[in-house]
């Protein structure tokens, strides 16, 4: 597993990562291996995080942006993997504070775990099996390289892609596109092998067959009314696929 602790407050960045060599030891003796890397600010962690398993960020001395603005980028990136905001432990108050329980805080980075300061131990300890449950069903997602920015995505995440010039427009299920600097060819072939729900009916455009409303006439309609002409062994495939 591996973890990126963000804090812009080094002595407890120091802290933090003294306990995470304590849970690395308890990872190994248990026959799991745990990486931990930190990071002052969160421009740099933003650089590369699709490799984190979980993130434990604690960001309030820094100008412009915060724990949950973190939270934020990283799930606009298309990070699925926990995100654990670090708060102060109020005395007497054992729950997690109105502030960051709220709705607006929530909306903000939805998601979130969260962990009290100073960090005791068996707390720790806990989010880190929590997590590790998560990762044993991880589903892998795809990565999709644009001109300017890169998004993650789960499989299901794409209805189809369709080629735009000498690159490929990704429609998601969000609603939202994605350009992705190849052709529609170069796209299928990262991610036909793992992922068995889609297939090319053209070198034009490929399709999830997950998100296909109907198909009648060597026309499939996806879940957003766009329909593609399908057919030929192609069209006996997604028959098969959508009958198991």
């Amino acid at each position: 597993m591996h973890i990126a602790i963000c804090d812009d407050n080094i002595a407890d960045r120091k802290q933090t990562e003294r306990l995470m060599k304590r849970e690395a030891d308890k990872v190994i003796s248990r026959g799991g291996t745990l990486y931990c890397e930190s990071f002052g600010n969160c421009e740099s962690l933003l650089f590369t995080p699709m490799q984190y398993d979980l993130f434990i960020i604690d960001v309030r001395n820094t100008p412009g942006t915060d724990s949950f603005e973190t939270a934020r980028k990283l799930r606009d990136k298309g990070v699925g993997s926990p995100i654990c905001v670090i708060y102060m432990r109020e005395e007497g108050i054992p729950d997690i504070p109105d502030y960051l329980s709220g709705e607006n805080a929530r909306s903000e980075a939805p998601g979130i775990l969260f962990l009290a300061k100073p960090v005791r131990p068996e707390e720790l300890s806990s989010l880190i099996t929590h997590v590790e449950s998560i990762c044993e069903s991880k589903v892998s997602r795809i990565e999709l390289r644009g001109e300017f920015d890169t998004l993650y995505v789960s499989p299901d995440d794409i209805l189809y892609a369709e080629r735009s010039g000498i690159h490929t427009l990704i429609t998601l299920s969000s609603g939202k596109t994605f350009e992705a600097s190849c052709d529609v060819p170069t796209l299928f072939d990262e991610i036909k092998e793992e992922h068995l729900s889609f297939v090319m009916p053209s070198i034009n455009y490929l399709i999830n067959i997950n998100h296909i409303s109907s198909l009648r006439f060597h026309t499939a309609q996806m879940k957003d009314n766009r329909c593609f002409k399908v057919g030929g062994q192609i069209l006996r495939y997604i028959k098969e696929y959508m009958s198991d």
